[in-house]
């Protein structure tokens, strides 16, 4: 079995954590749009809901995943340690 270089491996890694992140974003942006629109239409339950979830999404998106891991990978790759 062919063994794949560890460089390789980490882009990978980071591909996926970098994809994953957009994605969560996407959502959260999605479920923010779908709250305000809830809220102007009077349904105030799933305005509160899909504002409440987006803002979480947004938070796995932008802040756990973004900030904590996509940047220091992409620090230590640029730096090469």
């Amino acid at each position: 079995m062919a063994r794949i270089p560890e460089f390789a491996v980490e882009l990978l890694e980071l591909l996926a954590l970098v994809v994953g992140s957009g994605v969560a974003s996407l959502i959260g942006i999605e479920l923010e749009r779908v709250g305000v629109a809830g809220l102007a239409g009077g349904d105030l339950a799933v305005g509160l809901w899909a504002l409440a979830m987006g803002l979480v999404a947004l938070y796995v998106g932008v802040v756990a995943l973004g900030y904590e891991q996509v940047l220091p990978r992409i620090r230590a790759l640029a730096g090469g340690s």
